[in-house]
């Protein structure tokens, strides 16, 4: 199972590398060419493997401009029991709340240990966490007017407390990795400087990060199926449909603000 999680780690990498039309594509055939090779078997064989897509997935950035497409060729075996290779997904770290929560927890946990080793600041960790505290009350707007789409709309959806619960742990964490990380840095005198925009980058990630959740689970939503068009606008919605893969519902997120709706908006499926 390591070595499996390795093999899909080095596959996610290259899939970065390769350029956002072709990511697709190229991973679907990537996986399914790694699947036919687990079959026979061999970790090192399967590294060295997996470390060609690296290679695959450069060749096919830098060659992006000059290649062509002329379609693909899809090769059917004549024979029924032929098994059809299964999608080898590759979750996402932060996919569940009790991961994101974790994660976050072991930063701080580092941060503090980082501060414990650090030679003693003008301003100790916890003086620079209450005297962060008031940013906290100033980049929250400032990020829900810059950070794109506003928050969603949840009709009818009674899990108001436990999301606001979960935003709540994620900002004081944050608040815990900045503070404690920068007075880590007693060497520097842009530390506190260095505080405030890390507090300001990690209230836009967790703002962002909520709107991308079910409510219900608290799990990042996938799937994303582009619906509608631009050129039809007055007669049909048109924007991203997410879905939540435990069931709860789809997140409708419009292209434009428009008559249907000008925020997010959830469907409860349950």
């Amino acid at each position: 199972m390591a070595m499996t999680r390795l093999h899909l780690a080095i596959l996610w990498a290259g899939t970065r590398i390769v350029r956002e039309p072709d990511r697709a594509e190229w991973r679907a055939e990537w996986q399914t060419e790694l699947w036919y090779a687990m079959r026979e078997g061999g970790d090192r064989r399967l590294t060295s493997f997996c470390l060609g897509s690296l290679r695959d997935a450069l060749s096919k950035r830098r060659n992006a401009g000059i290649c062509r497409r002329y379609g693909s060729v899809l090769m059917l075996a004549d024979r029924h029991a032929f098994p059809d290779p299964p999608a080898i997904e590759c979750p996402h770290p932060l996919e569940s709340p009790f991961r994101c929560l974790a994660l976050l927890g072991l930063l701080a946990l580092a941060a503090m240990g980082a501060n414990l080793f650090a030679p003693e600041a003008p301003m100790s960790a916890g003086e620079l966490l209450v005297g962060l505290l008031p940013f906290c009350m100033i980049f929250w707007p400032v990020v829900a007017l810059t950070s794109g789409p506003a928050l969603g709309e949840y009709p009818g959806h009674r899990n108001w407390l436990r999301r606001v619960c979960f935003y709540i742990a994620k900002i004081t964490l944050l608040l815990l990795i900045v503070s404690f990380g920068a007075s880590a840095l007693a060497g520097c005198a842009l530390r506190i400087d260095i505080a405030a925009l890390g507090l300001f980058m990690g209230i836009r990630w967790a703002t962002m990060d909520q709107r991308g959740r079910c409510p219900t689970c608290l799990r990042l939503l996938d799937k994303p199926v582009r619906m509608g068009s631009g050129s039809r606008i007055l007669l049909e919605w048109n924007g991203t449909e997410l879905l939540c893969l435990r069931g709860h519902g789809v997140m409708h997120v419009p292209e434009n603000p428009a008559i249907w709706f000008r925020k997010p908006r959830w469907s409860s499926l349950i």
